[in-house]
Order: C-alpha cells, then sequence, then structure tokens
C-alpha cells in the first residue's frame, strides 16, 4: 500500500504530461527539425530535403528579416525604456498618501488587463485618419496632427505608443511594490543628514530597488520582443514594411508566403536573441551590484 501511494502522484500528473508533450513539445522538436529543411505548405514528403543551416545564413542576407530585426530593435528601447521611465515617476508620486490613491490604481490597471487585440482596436480608432481623438486634441493648441497611420514614422510612433500604454501600469505596480518593501532607516538618516530629493533617489531609492529594475525590464523587453496582437491589429504592419518587427516577419513567411522551415529558423533565431538579452541583463545585474 505504501509503495502504491508513492507513485500515486504521479500518475495523477501523467495526463498532464501526455498533453504537455503533446501540444508543446513534440511541436516544439517538430519545428526545429524542419528549421534546417526547405519545407514549405502543400510540398509533399519527397520535395522535402535537408539544407543544414542554409535557412540560419540566409537570414543575415534577407533584407526583410533584418528591416524587421532593426525595427525590433528600436521598439524594445522605445518601448520598454519610456514605459519604465514613465512608471518609475509616477510610482515615486503614488508612493505619498492622498485621496482617492486606491481609486487611481484601479484604474491603472485597466489598460494591462484589455486583451492585446482590442489595445489595437481602441488604438486604431483613436489614430483613424478621419476622425483622430489625437489630433482634435492637438488642433485646440493649434497643431496639425499627422496622418498617424499612413506615415511610416507616425505608425511606428503609433505602435510604441500603443505599447507604453498597455503596459507603463505594470511598471507602476512593480516598482510601487519594490519602492514600499524599502527599509525606511536609510531615507530618515539622509533626510536628518540634509540629502535633497534628487541625492536620495540616486544614491538609495535606485541602487536599492535595482534589482526590481532588472527584473521588470527584463519581463517587459522579452514580452516586447514578441509583441505581435497590437500591432497586427492597429497597423498589421505597415504602412509597407514600417511596423514589421520581427515576430510579423516570421508570421509573414510562415502563413502568408507558407515558407514553413525558413520562419522556424527565424523563430529560433528569435530565441536564442531573447536568451542572450536575459543572460546579458542578468549578468550586468549581478556586476553592478
Amino acid at each position: 500500500m505504501k509503495k502504491s501511494e508513492k507513485w500515486l502522484p504521479y500518475i495523477f500528473l501523467l495526463p498532464t504530461l501526455i498533453v504537455l508533450l503533446s501540444l508543446v513539445i513534440y511541436p516544439l522538436f517538430f519545428s526545429l527539425r524542419i528549421s534546417f529543411s526547405n519545407f514549405s505548405l502543400g510540398m509533399t514528403l519527397e520535395n522535402i530535403s535537408f539544407v543544414g543551416f542554409k535557412n540560419f545564413a540566409h537570414l543575415f542576407k534577407d533584407s526583410y528579416f533584418l528591416n524587421g530585426l532593426k525595427l525590433t530593435v528600436f521598439y524594445i528601447i522605445g518601448t520598454s525604456f519610456t514605459a519604465f521611465i514613465l512608471g518609475f515617476g509616477i510610482s515615486l508620486l503614488l508612493q505619498k498618501h492622498f485621496f482617492g490613491k486606491k481609486l487611481i490604481m484601479n484604474f491603472l490597471i485597466i489598460p494591462m488587463t484589455t486583451a492585446p487585440l482590442v489595445v489595437g482596436i481602441i488604438w486604431r480608432l483613436i489614430f483613424a485618419p478621419d476622425h483622430s481623438i489625437i489630433n482634435y486634441l492637438l488642433s485646440l493648441i493649434k497643431i496639425n496632427g499627422p496622418e498617424w497611420l499612413s506615415s511610416p514614422i507616425w505608425g511606428f510612433v503609433a505602435i510604441v505608443i500603443a505599447y507604453i500604454w498597455e503596459w507603463t501600469p505594470f511598471f507602476i505596480i512593480m516598482l510601487s511594490a519594490g519602492l514600499a518593501s524599502l527599509p525606511s532607516d536609510p531615507f530618515e538618516a539622509a533626510i536628518i543628514d540634509g540629502a535633497g530629493f534628487f541625492q536620495i533617489l540616486r544614491y538609495l531609492t535606485i541602487p536599492l530597488l535595482k534589482p526590481i529594475i532588472f527584473l521588470v525590464l527584463l519581463i517587459r523587453m522579452t514580452d516586447a520582443f514578441r509583441t505581435f496582437d497590437v500591432i497586427y491589429s492597429l497597423t498589421k504592419g505597415g504602412p509597407g514594411r514600417s511596423t514589421q518587427i520581427l515576430s510579423l516577419v516570421t508570421y509573414n513567411t510562415g502563413l502568408v508566403y507558407f515558407q514553413l522551415g525558413y520562419a522556424s529558423a527565424m523563430t529560433y533565431f528569435m530565441v536564442l536573441i531573447v536568451t542572450l538579452m536575459a543572460i546579458s541583463l542578468l549578468r550586468f545585474m549581478r556586476t553592478s551590484k
């Protein structure tokens, strides 16, 4: 009886493990295998051939992929760091107790809990060329707003704004929790010694908050790397290819042009970039302590 009880938890876990293996592990290895082939949708098994690292080597010659990589870098920098600066500033303001603070915190969560597809549609309506709300507000202060979704530059700015609106609350919540958990003794001693706000911020707040800062940046940078829903519902990668970051490039290559082997190679190259980015951030966090 004791021996059977020992294996009982594993028996209960077995159905979940079977589902995990069939829906996650097998497709993972299948996609890795076809990344080394010329596989495309509609091909017969006889026409599929092993091409080695040809797909991966072609990535560095493909202007479509390289343009998507460049836009992805700009997108990650523009979204993650701008959202962090805004979130950090607002979280500092929210450390003070005032009437309606809890209500404001509840409202701040709304963008983050909205489905990404809906976020894209909302901002598509806001940036709509015929009735742009932002352009109307700008016209009130005598500024002619741009054609947001028709211009390559402003189209890219539009997807950055949508992402910042959606995920700045994440930074606010995480950094507010981090600030609330900091010990009060060093700050009280600094105030007694006559330290100003910016001195306390530079020499106490930021160094003590550094692990949380790196953690939230790592989470959001890796998430920004694979953003798809918001951009697709907002601009569909346009105008032209001005907002096609790597996630959309991979989607178009695999599911529009049906080059599934090449798209799989793109995907694994993206995984490699995200992994290296995460390792670099973690090492920088350790060395900067």
